[in-house]
């Protein structure tokens, strides 16, 4: 049987509802030797509260450890609605430059969002438009590897026949979210039922083989086309292996800034690994 599909076992999530979720981090290595400021803001169509993280790059010379960047104004507006949700640090003294909403603002697909920071007189800011979310169908492994010793994860969904879709996907085994960088666009899959495993992708390999027993977790986004550069151009980066990588294409604008706002939706399906 080549594949071990499972429909049964599946738990549907609310992702990111707090910042504590499984949204990963996400590392930026930079080829440039003055700091930046660098955003990673996420607004979702879960109810709850939605997180700004906000960081300086150090020297590129120096490891490129980020800084946290404390005592900002952060304020997300909903520009179809005119509704504006300022940000407050969550825990300055523990976990300094995480920003988070008052859920005053909550995500609406088709909605485009806004976002305002203030970082020490630093004015930056982004727009992201909320696609119409595309249904996770299923998730499912298939035995793949030399004598088909491990298994590839295969999220299942109809990409419409329309174009403009884009595709983010976050595997976690068990408790270790995946740090690749796994993207897609509907370039090839246009009305088409997609059944690719979800392999390759810029970043970490730290997950470990996939084996019998295992809880698997896959979250779809579906995001915008500024939101899918920065993931594609960040993959290629990390891929690149090389001591002067290629800063991701960021939707950041005021100069000086990397890292991405989006606005997006975001399933979630779960599956035990078969015995």
């Amino acid at each position: 049987m080549s594949h071990l599909k499972i429909f049964n076992v599946i738990i549907f999530l609310l992702v990111f509802a707090a910042v504590t979720s499984c949204q990963k981090v996400i590392h930026i290595d930079l080829n440039s030797s003055s700091p930046q400021y660098v955003v990673q803001g996420n607004v979702t169509d879960t109810l709850g509260s939605y997180s700004v993280y906000l960081t300086k790059s150090i020297n590129f010379n120096q490891n490129n450890t980020p800084v946290t960047v404390s005592g900002a104004i952060v304020s997300i507006t909903d520009t179809n609605s005119k509704i504006v949700d300022s940000l407050y640090e969550l825990n300055p003294g523990i976990n300094p430059g995480f920003y988070q909403t008052r859920g005053i603002v909550q995500g609406i697909p088709g909605h485009t969002y806004y976002l305002y920071i203030n970082a020490n007189g630093k004015i930056l800011t982004a727009y992201s438009t909320m696609p119409q979310p595309v249904p996770l169908d299923s998730i499912y492994v298939q035995i793949a590897g030399f004598r088909h010793s491990s298994y590839q994860v295969v999220p299942e969904y109809f990409d419409p026949a329309t174009t403009g879709h884009f595709y983010h996907f976050i595997l976690t085994q068990n408790d270790t979210v995946s740090g690749a960088n796994y993207t897609r666009s509907d370039n090839l899959t246009r009305g088409h039922l997609v059944t690719e495993p979800l392999g390759g992708g810029g970043g970490s390999s730290n997950l470990g083989p996939i084996v019998a027993g295992d809880v698997l977790t896959v979250e779809m986004q579906c995001i915008d086309s500024m939101t899918y550069q920065f993931y594609f151009t960040l993959s290629q980066s990390q891929n690149a292996n090389s001591a002067t990588p290629t800063n991701p294409v960021s939707n950041i604008m005021g100069g000086q800034c990397l890292g991405y706002f989006s606005a997006h939706t975001s399933q979630s399906l779960s599956m035990v690994v078969p015995y």
